[in-house]
């Protein structure tokens, strides 16, 4: 069926769809101003190119998650609503309330409005990174969840939480209701406002300084014990690692020998000692006859010859008993002292002979520390000096210095130094030559002026602090000396009790009013 429409019916009808036309795509418009825009991979996903991806558009977890993600459910997803979800920030506030709230808020820096991504006028916890995030909560001083211009450089100028400006002034007035005139001190006009400031003081104090070297742990009593006699190993009553008491016979050699070597000199000495007793005997009887005329005078002097010879040969066969029974006993071999088996040296079957090494012992109950010093340290180092001994378990034990060696390595310049340490009890539960670290003082209780070493700027032409005189703060060179800890060593420029600016001191300048912040 054909429809007929007049001239002027159809110029209205024209006129009709052009107006519907335009009103849509004034709608459309209006629609995509309010919304943010989408991301180039969103962009793609747009088919219809109207600003937003629709349900028909949605694929993979946009289409999975499309209303929890349409917050204002308007059926698409614009360019705020999909970052979102997917960052777990909730749904995004409004452009119009948001925008509306940025005008009222103090303007970023240029460096904090890169960081503010959904440009709302605040750096928000999401945007926020480095010192702004670790102290997010203490710089939101009106807990609106974001920082603004004015909350950022109080923070780091240390003002505190900046005032809000209401816009309104408060005007003093007398009690009929008509203005007080101020006089004197007036509002500052130009020129910054004093700047907010930490102090700290000089001081003179004594000053505990230390550094570290490598020190070993040395037994007193340690080495090789000799066999003293040789002969055959006949019987050894320890292991490696034993504890042994002072006297405990270690090594047993053989004696069979050496008592028939006994016996035969014991013999010996029987013998001319028997001798020396008859020879003794006639030279009494000859000198009773000394007044008789049968005394020879020749006689009597052999006589007296003949009694020291045998009692000389009495004395050397006696000291050779000695020494054979000497050498029995020396055919046990005992420990010297209290002691652990290190390493043992001999087997059963084995022979010795005099001076070979039997077993090695340690007396890990009698120990001290030695260390190697760098030489130009000695210099305030003397002996009864307190130091600490470290474990690598980080135990401490208090210690001092007992003797200084004069034996200087010419390769490394250091010089060993042997510690007494109070380990007590505890000295057994450590081993012959193992590490531990030394702590020694560098200064004897020296007292020195000190500074904070954030009070400390340095400039091209030296280091600068700025010293605080009632509520001005001047500039003033100082002169330093090496750290102590978290402080400089003054040697001039300062005096004990200045007072000098530690935070805040970057921004003034060259001095200037202060105020001291809580």
């Amino acid at each position: 069926m054909r429809l007929y429409f007049s001239p002027t019916a159809f110029r209205n009808y024209t006129m009709y769809l052009i107006c519907a036309i335009f009103l849509s795509l004034a709608i459309s418009s209006n629609a995509i101003g309010q919304s943010v825009p989408l991301s180039d991979r969103g962009k793609a996903s747009d088919k219809n190119k109207n600003g937003l991806i629709e349900r028909s558009e949605a694929g993979g977890p946009l289409a999975a998650n499309f209303d929890e993600i349409d917050c204002d459910k308007n059926g698409g997803l614009d360019g705020a609503e999909i970052p979102a979800f997917f960052q777990g920030s909730g749904c995004p506030k409004p452009v119009a309330k948001v925008e509306k709230a940025a005008n009222k808020l103090p303007a970023l820096s240029d460096r904090g409005k890169a960081s503010d991504k959904n440009k709302n006028g605040l750096i928000e916890r999401s945007e926020a990174g480095g010192p702004l995030a670790a102290n997010f909560d203490e710089i939101d001083c009106d807990k609106n969840g974001g920082l603004d211009g004015a909350e950022i450089p109080a923070f780091f100028q240390g003002s505190g939480c900046p005032k809000k400006n209401t816009g309104k002034k408060k005007i003093a007035k007398k009690a009929d209701g008509k203005k007080v005139k101020t006089k004197g001190k007036s509002k500052r006009r130009g020129g910054r406002p004093p700047q907010s400031v930490k102090l700290d003081e000089v001081r003179l104090e004594a000053t505990v300084e230390t550094y570290k070297v490598i020190g070993r742990i040395t037994a007193l009593q340690s080495g090789p014990l000799a066999a003293r006699v040789r002969g055959a190993i006949e019987q050894i009553n320890f292991n490696v690692g034993d504890r042994v008491e002072k006297g405990t016979v270690l090594v047993s050699l053989a004696k069979q020998s050496l008592q028939a070597s006994r016996r035969r000199i014991s013999a010996q000495v029987s013998r001319y000692k028997s001798m020396m007793t008859n020879a003794q005997r006639e030279l009494s009887r000859m000198k009773k006859l000394s007044k008789s005329a049968v005394y020879s005078r020749a006689r009597f002097e052999d006589q007296e010859g003949l009694v020291a010879e045998r009692k000389a040969q009495y004395m050397e066969f006696k000291a050779a008993l000695d020494q054979a029974q000497i050498d029995i006993q020396n055919s046990s071999i005992r420990a010297p002292y209290d002691s652990v088996i290190i390493e043992k040296h001999v087997e059963v079957g084995g022979y010795v002979n005099v001076g070979a090494r039997v077993v090695t012992l340690s007396n890990n109950k009698l120990v001290e520390v030695e260390a190697d010093i760098p030489s130009f340290r000695l210099l305030n180092l003397k002996l009864g000096t307190p130091a600490k001994i470290i474990t690598d378990a980080g135990t401490e034990y208090k210690a001092q210095v007992r003797a200084i060696i004069p034996n200087e390595n010419v390769r490394t310049r250091t010089r060993p130094i042997r510690l007494t340490a109070a380990f007590g009890e505890e000295a057994s539960k450590f081993a012959d030559n193992q590490s531990v670290m030394v702590e020694l003082p560098v200064t004897n209780q020296t007292k020195v002026l000190t500074v904070n070493k954030d009070a400390v700027l340095r400039r091209a032409n030296g280091n600068i602090v700025f010293i605080v005189n009632g509520t001005n703060a001047m500039m003033r060179s100082v002169r330093l000396g090496r750290g102590i800890g978290n402080k400089y060593q003054v040697i001039s420029g300062l005096k004990a009790g200045d007072k000098v600016v530690t935070r805040g001191n970057e921004r003034l300048g060259a001095g200037g009013q202060i105020k001291i912040a809580k």
